[in-house]
């Protein structure tokens, strides 16, 4: 193989005037990308963006971008970060993409498309953006003390930031909890185990299994700290990896009710390895992930305790809804209202 390797690079410097090292590189990509889904090799710039995702924040405006009709559209806007400042808001289309990234205090002027058609152009300073990984923390029921939360992506500081909404749904009143983690792509192994931590009392949350003995492991519970309340976590066919571990733990240790459709099947685990020689990396599945039943996840995904359909469905008279409700988020609000609270948040006894 490395023979090949050489003379094919060889051969493509004298022909091509192409480097050996990047002939080299490009056979690795395209050999790494046939072992699985999953495993590929990383650019300087991909490992980069792969580090901010694990780590929660990077250089920008603070936006997330969508592909709309040639267009880059807003579709997010974070908390505290400079476009957030500047007063942009989610669903205007900006004409830039990776040149909104730089270096910290660096200055880009950006031409803004509002929906109504008015056009703003703009000065914004580059700087570092904490990227919350827990987001719409509120009451939805006030009268039955049910709180809810949603958690964008597991990464290192996910379960400081759900301690908190914790806290802060406990002091407005919370004695049942929805945890949405809908569109969640996954992240850290070890934020979801801490995040499930907080609910499950005892027992395995995940077990991993790979071909190296060091893949094994048996993540366990900890007594200290359980918020003991009625549970209920949604999930859809985009809840994946660490999201599955989470909804996974939840549902075998009966801690909550799991309501939506069935969750993505992405059950295994990818290690991140930096290169030394290049600005580069790979991304290399290293094991697969066992609910605390022994469920393995991966191409089966995570079935709901109670499956919810997001078509609506047709009136008497055929037609359809007028207004289009949440029937997942209803499902989790009318099975927590009927759920009588028979024990208190342990976390307050200790």
């Amino acid at each position: 193989m490395l023979f090949a390797a050489e003379y094919i690079s060889r051969q493509t410097q004298q022909s091509y005037g192409i480097p050996p090292q990047t002939t080299v590189l490009e056979m690795m990509a395209g050999s790494i990308s046939l072992l699985d889904r999953y495993s590929s090799y990383l650019t300087g710039s991909e490992l980069d963006d792969m580090f901010s995702q694990i780590n929660g924040n990077f250089v920008g405006l603070g936006v997330e971008l969508r592909i709309l009709d040639k267009c880059l559209l807003i579709d997010r806007v974070i908390q505290g970060g400079p476009a957030n400042q500047a007063g942009i808001q989610k669903g205007a289309a900006a004409a830039a993409a990776d040149m909104l990234k730089g270096v910290h205090d660096s200055r880009v002027e950006i031409v803004v498309v509002a929906t109504d058609g008015s056009v703003r152009r703009m000065q914004l300073t580059r700087r570092r953006v904490t990227v919350p990984s827990v987001e719409n923390i509120k009451m939805l029921d006030v009268q039955a003390g049910i709180g809810y939360l949603r958690i964008r992506s597991f990464q290192k500081n996910t379960a400081a930031d759900v301690e908190e909404a914790l806290w802060q749904l406990h002091n407005r009143g919370m004695r049942r909890l929805v945890v949405d983690v809908r569109s969640n792509p996954g992240g850290l192994v070890d934020s979801a185990v801490a995040v499930a931590d907080f609910f499950v009392e005892k027992g395995t949350i995940v077990s991993t299994r790979g071909r190296s003995v060091n893949e094994d492991v048996d993540y366990q519970a900890h007594d200290l700290g359980t918020w003991d309340m009625p549970l209920a976590v949604l999930i859809d066919s985009k809840s994946a990896s660490a999201a599955e571990i989470f909804a996974g733990a939840i549902k075998d240790h009966e801690r909550g009710k799991v309501i939506g459709t069935v969750s993505f099947g992405k059950g295994s685990v990818q290690g991140i390895f930096p290169l030394a020689s290049y600005d580069s990396g790979l991304r290399l599945t290293t094991a697969r992930f066992y609910s605390p039943d022994g469920h393995m996840i991966s191409q089966k995904g995570v079935h709901p305790d109670i499956e919810v359909s997001t078509v609506a469905k047709p009136l008497a008279d055929g037609t359809l809804p007028v207004e289009q409700v949440d029937p997942i988020l209803a499902a989790g609000i009318n099975l927590l209202r009927e759920r009588k609270v028979v024990s208190v948040n342990r976390l307050l006894d200790n």
